[in-house]
């Protein structure tokens, strides 16, 4: 009686605050046969559960009055509730006392902490939810429902903030079943599910409600009755209804089935003709809509908003749905599984039908679809706490749901249910945090209007006011508690989760994938910076700090990445004293980490640190960080300078002005330089100016002050200034002259990385040099450019310019006096001289500077006859170089002043040379000596950039260069050098002007004579002479080489090849002057790093002649003896060149490796009196050469089978040759090879072939050795063993077979059938399948190797072979060449270039060769 009194007192109320309603009448929905309301508003009242917070909302039917016994069923279940009602609020509060745990406790103890953190995760069967949202009759939770909304549910809302009193009424009913009517719901896109779907066909009878209890959710069990309309819960002991979730789909089309083609399937999706849309059989789901992006997640939302208010159930399991299918699982979660299991039960019933064949879930997809689902997920989960922040998410059903879920999926075994739920939860956190923040913002708001109103005099004051601002606070407060438990009950389920170890186990720590770590932290430094009276606490911020520890370098980043905004923030500096203290040396310490961009982070979190602390950092923390502006990474370099610059380079504004000795007032930056050279001098890296400049350049004003810089030099130091000692004078030198470089070209120093890719300086010191037609000698082939490869953008170009123009203006009036003061000094000098050539020339011109100009050429030539040093020298010439550019106006003069200069340099050099070699025989003395070099010195500065050909030096620089054994060697290996510049001018000379026979057959004598008197010097005593010898060899071959008949083919007369001879003598040379141990005796470090950067430049220039196809591969094979011994000097060049000599020709390559394991072998035969024994060191060295040159070949064996065999014939026959020769000489049967052992070293490369090629060598090597019995043949017996097809420990993969690039490669298993000591090939051809387009004729197709083991292809199919007989040439040797193959007329590069093949075959007596024992016969079809 009591609730029918309190029902009819709500429907009253009702009534009294909507009239309108009043006055309409009960009517049947002529669809659903539903009564409603036949007033204008249908709708019910925010009292009923259904809030009017949208216009989705709007269409939503009553089910509160769908049937004429509404009130009946209403009391029935208040009747039921009544008497659970207080049950169920007390295990609802004792769960939200266990959720509020207060986490302010800072006990250190490990066990306390333990407990502390120790969070009990309650169950969705423990979470309290009411059966209907539209019950009038609840239970309130006194944790949730804000005082003085207990009486009446209509209060009037306080002011039109986006917050309302209604919303915050959280219900507490209990689990009934009732006979309500079915709610008639919208149908959605993307709702339900068509194994959840119920039969619209389907006839049910209704029955009485069931007695039995439930636990957990219970789903209303909905049948569709055909013959009534009514829909009533059916439910019986024996039946099985058909179960439904509350969804109702359309009827879909009938669509016949599709007979299933043959072949792969398509990749697209299946498309409706009829319809017009894409067939996909989760579009009805919330994850088929947020993975079609086709609905945005806003509208997804609002309608899974709408589905929630109306029936609960459905909407949940809908949810939690989403989140298993998200993560790659194809299991459902039925009604009955959510009804009945926990959700540990149900994770683990999942976890059981998970698929993790494949790795691959849509968090992880790389494919464009995957990432937009990605960003749709991650906004669906915001928008949905944003939209329920109002309400849902304190009705202790959804929000308690999807944490319960989301962490007991974290701690999942299977990954994808680690990294989705983790994602979802850390983006569900942040997006609560943003709740926090509107929530705290309310509140403040709501305080201040209290204390306002409350401030007023009485008679002003409104009571009611204050009493709602009052309520308001109150539930504001009780909300953001309940928010800030959330994001504690959050925190601790995903971060720390074991606590039985008696240790704290984060989770994120422990956990194997770093996706899943840097989501943790990346979030987690959101928080602390959107929330940090919340988070930005220790007990947070220790995490942070544990993972800086962390193995993968994106973890580690992401730390810092969270920790950088919080340190630039002045307000949260004093929060983090306690962590900077704890973990400021490992922040020290990442700034060398190994990955450079976490170094960076680090230096620039350390710079943070400086600018709000600098008594935190030690001066020892501060060395290190100095030391990387001289990195080659230039953002850590650029990084580094920025913190360089807050400590030491800050300006000093309350300083006092300097002046100078005649009273000019000195520049504000003049003391920053002066520390800025102090630095430079401290650091003791004197040769690496510019890697400084370039790192402060764009932090530092400083470096483009160039008044200050040119004060500091030429005017006198004034008053109580301290004068700048030599040290000083010549640091600032070099660092202005790298700030005009820097000025004028804006380009990074050769070597220093830009960030975005890494330059490979190892390549481009081999592939740097072009072919200088014109030009000098590039010693060492490096190339000149800088690490910035994109080009300017015109804004960049105009900036360029203008402080071109700048920097010209203010060194074209002091460098005439700059070179006057400090040109007695060769370094100084050497080093000025660089500035015009970076200043804009026409400013001489137009700024009216022509007495500058000439005070420049004075100047310069006063240097070149004063000084001797070949830098300073062939700086002078450079800058005559740039001054008698044809374009420019001034050129004229210029040319005019270097035409003088030219003839007086001549004439002394003649004087010198008549001096030296006089008619009269007499010995020329120490000053003769010294005039002829130094002239030679200047004539070869100017020879370098200018053409003197017209002054006839030919005769006497030959005459010179042809006296090695009478003269000095340094005059001789000047003299050598200025013929090979002779020699490319007269070249440059031929080839800009038509072609003249008489100057081409002098210019070949020339050549012919000057290479004879080089090579004799090759082996010469003095070791200057040598090497210009064989620098000047290796550049004339270059110069000289194919590619000068390719655009004039008249020049082929004077093309210049190297014969078998000079191969071996430049070999040679390598090996006596290269490959040495440094002198153990010198104590000069500086003269150590000369010679290596000489050695390393004489070994590049030869393997250039290598890379292009000079020489033939084969002549480096003697080279790669010292490979292991030499591999920290030279390794980087050596294995360059390997690289390039594989792409050139794989076979080649081969044979060569083959022929240097050769070349040691017999070293170690030779030093062991030709008995090598099976454990000596010397053969174990061999073997261990071979295992590193293996590693060069890669794992694709098909891709190097070819070379494989070759390399193994050319083992084989190393071993047969032997044997074979020494039977033909004593007359006696073969018998066991000598050199047998070498077997064992060609079977440390075993392993690269494929099964069918290891059969092939099999048979072939037990047709040529019968009957190897006894132990004298155990290196036969290892090497057959390693050719075991079963032995899996000698192939990578399954026996090659798997790096296969054809899918239909069959390995045959059959062996070669063999016809007496013939191994016959399963098909003709020799190495790939045909598919694919076609491609230009390689040496390896075209240049088959000798010895006929030919690979056996792995198809089944017989390809006859491809010759290339019409198209193919014979060179000297007898070898195919496929120099006619290539279009002859395309231009063919140096690059295109095929090797040349003479000598790179194996040359052994024809009789004892493979061919005479196994002659290929080839198949009958070819």
């Amino acid at each position: 009686m009591a609730a029918s009194m309190d029902v009819n007192l709500q429907m009253d109320q009702y009534h009294a605050h909507h009239p309108h309603v009043s006055g309409g009448s009960l009517s049947s929905h002529p669809s659903s046969g539903h009564l409603q309301h036949e007033g204008a508003n249908t709708r019910l009242p925010s009292q009923f559960g259904i809030q009017s917070q949208g216009h989705h909302f709007g269409h939503v039917h009553d089910s509160y009055v769908n049937s004429t016994s509404s009130v009946q069923q209403i009391l029935m279940q208040q009747q039921i509730q009544h008497q659970r009602s207080a049950h169920f609020a007390s295990q609802v509060y004792d769960n939200n006392e266990r959720l509020t745990k207060p986490h302010s406790n800072h006990d250190t103890s490990p066990l306390n902490q333990m407990n502390q953190m120790r969070v009990q995760i309650p169950t969705h069967q423990q979470i309290s939810h009411p059966l209907q949202p539209n019950n009038p009759t609840v239970t309130s939770n006194p944790r949730y429902s804000p005082i003085g909304h207990h009486g009446s549910h209509h209060s009037p809302p306080i002011s039109k903030d986006s917050y309302n009193t209604s919303a915050y009424h959280l219900q507490d009913q209990s689990h009934v079943l009732t006979h309500t009517s079915h709610l008639q719901q919208p149908v959605y896109p993307y709702h339900g599910d068509s194994s959840q779907m119920q039969n619209p066909q389907t006839t049910a009878h209704t029955t009485e409600l069931s007695n039995s209890q439930y636990t957990g959710h219970h789903l209303p069990m909905q049948l569709n009755n055909s013959a009534s309309g009514d829909n009533d819960i059916h439910h019986s002991g024996n039946q099985h209804p058909h179960v439904s979730t509350g969804f109702q789909a359309p009827s879909a089309p009938y669509v016949p089935p599709v007979k299933k083609r043959r072949g792969r399937p398509p990749t697209h999706p299946a498309f409706d003709v009829g319809a017009g849309t894409l067939i996909d059989e989760d579009e009805h789901t919330l994850y088929g809509a947020i993975r079609s992006g086709r609905v945005a997640p806003q509208t997804v939302v609002d309608d899974w908003i709408e589905q929630y208010k109306t029936n609960r159930e459905p909407a949940m399991l809908e949810l939690i749905q989403f989140f298993i299918s998200c993560s790659g699982c194809k299991g459902k979660v039925t009604p009955e599984m959510y009804s009945r299991l926990s959700h540990a039960d149900i994770i683990r019933r999942m976890t059981e039908e998970f698929d993790e064949d494949s790795g691959e879930y849509p968090l992880i997809q790389s494919s464009p679809v995957w990432k937009r689902f990605r960003s749709n997920f991650v906004e669906f989960i915001q928008v949905l706490i944003r939209q329920c922040q109002y309400s849902i998410i304190y009705d202790q059903c959804m929000i308690d749901q999807v944490i319960s879920l989301l962490t007991g999926l974290t701690d999942s075994q299977v990954r994808a249910f680690r990294h989705t739920s983790t994602l979802a939860a850390m983006k569900m956190m942040t997006a609560l945090v943003d709740v926090a923040l509107n929530v705290s913002i309310n509140r403040d708001n709501t305080q201040r209007q209290y204390e306002a109103e409350r401030s007023k005099v009485q008679n002003r004051r409104a009571s009611d006011r204050l009493e709602v601002l009052m309520q308001r606070r109150q539930e504001l407060e009780e909300n953001m508690e309940e928010v800030k438990n959330m994001l504690v009950y959050i925190f601790k389920g995903v971060f720390v989760i074991d606590t039985d170890h008696f240790c704290f186990c984060i989770f994120f720590s422990r956990d194997s994938q770093a996706e899943i770590r840097t989501i943790c932290m990346q979030e987690i430094g959101v928080w602390m910076r959107r929330y940090p009276a919340m988070f930005l606490d220790d007990s947070y911020l220790k995490y942070v700090g544990w993972t800086l520890y962390d193995r993968i370098g994106d973890v580690r980043l992401q730390c810092l990445r969270a920790l950088q905004p919080l340190y630039e923030d002045p307000a949260l500096i004093n929060s983090l004293e306690l962590f900077t203290s704890r973990f400021k040396s490992r922040l020290v310490d990442m700034t060398l980490d190994k990955e450079t961009e976490v170094a960076v982070q680090a230096v620039k979190l350390v710079s943070c640190i400086l600018k709000h602390s600098d008594s935190v950092l030690e001066d020892k923390d501060c060395e290190n960080i100095y030391e990387l502006v001289y990195c080659t990474h230039r953002p850590l370099a650029q990084a580094a300078g920025e913190f360089l610059t807050l400590k030491l380079f800050e300006v000093d504004s309350h300083a006092p002005p300097t002046r100078t000795r005649k009273g000019k007032k000195r520049s504000e930056n003049t003391p920053l330089i002066r520390d800025l050279v102090q630095f430079f001098i401290e650091s003791e890296l004197h040769e690496h100016a510019t890697y400084l400049v370039d790192s402060l350049w764009d932090l530092c004003p400083m470096l483009r002050d160039w008044e200050a810089m040119l004060d500091l030099l030429l005017e006198e130091p004034g008053r109580g200034e301290e004068p700048m000692d030599a040290n000083q004078e010549t640091s600032l030198i070099e660092i202005m002259v790298c700030c005009v470089r820097q000025a004028a070209t804006g380009e990074s120093p050769v070597g220093r990385q830009t960030g975005g890719h890494h330059s490979h300086s190892n390549t481009n010191l081999l592939t740097g040099m072009s072919f200088p037609e014109t030009g000098g000698r590039s010693r060492g082939g490096a190339t000149t450019g800088t690490g910035n490869s994109a080009a300017p953008s015109s804004r960049e170009a105009r900036a360029l310019a203008e402080e071109r123009s700048r920097m010209t203006e203010a060194m074209i009036t002091a460098i005439p006096a700059l070179l006057a003061k400090y040109g007695e000094s060769p370094e100084r000098a050497t080093n000025l001289l660089a500035i015009p050539r970076h200043m804009e020339m026409e400013l001489y011109t137009t700024g009216r500077h022509e007495r500058h100009l000439d005070l420049l050429l004075q100047a310069v030539q006063d240097i070149v006859e004063r000084h001797t040093d070949p830098q300073t020298l062939l700086a002078c010439s450079r800058v005559y170089e740039s001054l008698c550019i044809d374009e420019l106006s001034i050129s004229a003069k210029c040319q005019t002043v270097r035409g003088t200069l030219l003839d007086r340099l001549v004439d002394l050099y003649r004087d010198a040379f008549l001096n030296h070699f006089n008619d009269q025989g007499e010995e020329p003395d120490q000053d003769d000596e010294f005039h002829l070099l130094a002239a030679l010195k200047r004539i070869y500065a100017f020879y370098a950039c200018h053409d003197l050909s017209g002054l006839d030096l030919w005769d006497s620089l030959i005459r010179i260069a042809q006296s090695g054994n009478d003269a000095n060697g340094e005059i001789v290996a000047q003299a050598v050098s200025c013929c090979s510049k002779a020699l490319l001018w007269n070249l440059a000379r031929i080839g800009e002007a038509d072609v003249d026979k008489t100057d081409l057959n002098k210019l070949r004598r020339q050549l012919n004579l000057y290479m004879d008197v080089c090579i004799g010097y090759l082996d010469h005593s003095c070791k200057r002479l040598a090497s210009e010898s064989f620098l000047s060899i290796c550049d004339l071959l270059v110069v000289f080489s194919r590619h000068l008949s390719v655009h004039l083919p008249n020049l082929k007369s004077i093309i210049y090849t190297a014969d078998k001879d000079l191969e071996l003598k430049l070999t040679n040379f390598l090996e006596q002057r290269v490959f040495v141990d440094d002198d153990d005796e010198e104590d000069d470090e500086n003269v150590k790093f000369e010679s290596l950067h000489e050695r390393r430049t004489q070994l590049a220039a030869f393997f250039k002649l290598v890379i292009y196809n000079l020489i033939p591969i084969r002549a480096a094979a003697p080279i790669y003896k010292y490979y292991i011994r030499s591999f920290n000097d030279f390794g980087d060049i050596m294995k360059s060149t390997l690289a390039k000599a594989r792409e050139i020709n794989r076979v080649h390559t081969a044979r060569m490796i083959a022929h240097c394991l050769e070349l040691c072998y017999l070293q170690v035969e030779a030093a062991s009196n030709n008995c090598v024994e099976r454990g000596s060191e010397g053969l174990q060295a061999v073997k261990e050469l071979a295992r590193r040159l293996n590693l060069s070949f890669g794992l694709d064996l098909m891709k190097i089978r070819e070379s494989m065999v070759a390399f193994h014939s050319e083992g084989i026959q190393f071993c047969v040759s032997r044997a074979a020769s020494t039977a033909a000489a004593t007359g006696q049967a073969p018998g066991i090879p000598s050199n047998l052992l070498f077997l064992e070293v060609v079977a440390e490369f075993s392993n690269k072939l494929l099964r069918q090629d290891k059969k092939s060598i099999y048979e072939y090597l037990r047709r040529i050795f019968p009957n190897p019995v006894g132990s004298e043949w155990a290196s036969l017996h290892a090497y057959r063993s390693s050719l075991d097809p079963d032995n899996t420990d000698n192939a990578p993969g399954h026996d090659g077979v798997s790096h296969s690039t054809n899918p239909q490669a069959v390995s045959n298993s059959n062996p070669a059938p063999v016809q007496g000591n013939t191994v016959v090939p399963t098909t003709g051809r020799v190495g790939y399948g045909g598919r694919g387009r076609g491609k230009r004729l390689r040496d390896s197709d075209s240049s088959l190797p000798d010895a006929n083991l030919n690979p056996q292809s792995t198809s089944t199919a017989i390809k006859k072979k491809r010759t290339n007989t019409a198209s193919s040439s014979k060179n000297a040797s007898g070898n195919v060449s496929s120099m006619t193959a290539v279009d002859p007329s395309r231009p063919t590069s140096p690059s295109e270039i095929p090797p040349n093949n003479a000598g790179c075959a194996p040359h052994h007596n024809p009789s004892t060769s493979m061919t005479t024992l196994a002659t290929p016969v080839h198949s009958s079809n070819q």
